[in-house]
């Protein structure tokens, strides 16, 4: 009789499961290509000159649940990390000015953002090939100082296929594009003498990065 109840009761649980929700499942991709093919850009276009620097070491980690709603009930983490220290702008000499006496990387090695606020109209789930238009807004932060800051992103989903494995071993995978200005005095940032006429007071800064929901293939 007590079995009979048990497997009652069991019955009862199973049927209540089948009934609850979706979204509850996590899905995070990580940003962390050690091949360098992950490009981050800084570009200044002052009258005088067009100065442009890239690095391909950005980390990141995307994460969601599965009904794509980014509020208190469905958390959500998007972050970036860039090395500020490997800004390439062409000219060594100028490297060394960038990192000593403008961007000051011994002190400032990173540029992170954090966003705390996501809206999209995309829905769940989503095929190969599917783009998705999200506004990500959080704190950048640049030479110590965090700023608000609001990106628009695109954001396209790749099931696990050929395609994928060309960039990571194993999982799915997305690409990340997106575009922001930062404007120098926000940060505290020095424009010195010798690239005051050089270097303009906004900066745009430009990510494209792929990630994987696989993180053993990034080993």
């Amino acid at each position: 009789m007590k079995q009979i109840k048990f497997l009652v009761v069991l019955a009862a649980l199973l049927g209540m499961v089948s009934f609850l929700p979706s979204g509850a499942e996590a899905k995070c991709f990580y940003i962390d290509d050690h091949s360098n093919r992950d490009v981050v850009r800084f570009s200044s276009d002052a009258p005088v000159e067009l100065i442009e620097g890239v690095t391909n070491k950005i980390k990141g980690k995307v994460c969601y649940d599965d009904s794509f709603t980014f509020d208190k009930k469905h958390p959500f983490e998007v972050t970036f990390n860039v090395d500020l220290a490997s800004i390439d702008t062409g000219i060594p000499l100028r490297n060394q000015h960038m990192r000593d006496n403008f961007l000051h990387t011994a002190k400032f090695p990173k540029a992170t953002f954090k966003a705390t606020r996501i809206k999209t109209k995309a829905k769940a789930p989503f095929k190969t090939g599917d783009v998705v238009t999200i506004n990500a807004t959080g704190p950048f932060t640049i030479h110590g100082v965090s700023v608000p800051k609001s990106a628009s992103m695109k954001v396209t989903y790749f099931e696990e296929s050929l395609t994928t494995h060309k960039r990571f071993k194993s999982g799915n995978m997305i690409r990340i594009r997106g575009t922001f200005p930062v404007t120098l005095t926000e940060h505290g940032i020095p424009r010195p003498e010798a690239l005051f006429v050089k270097l303009s007071e906004t900066v745009n800064v430009t990510i494209d990065a792929f990630a994987t929901d696989d993180p053993e293939s990034l080993k």
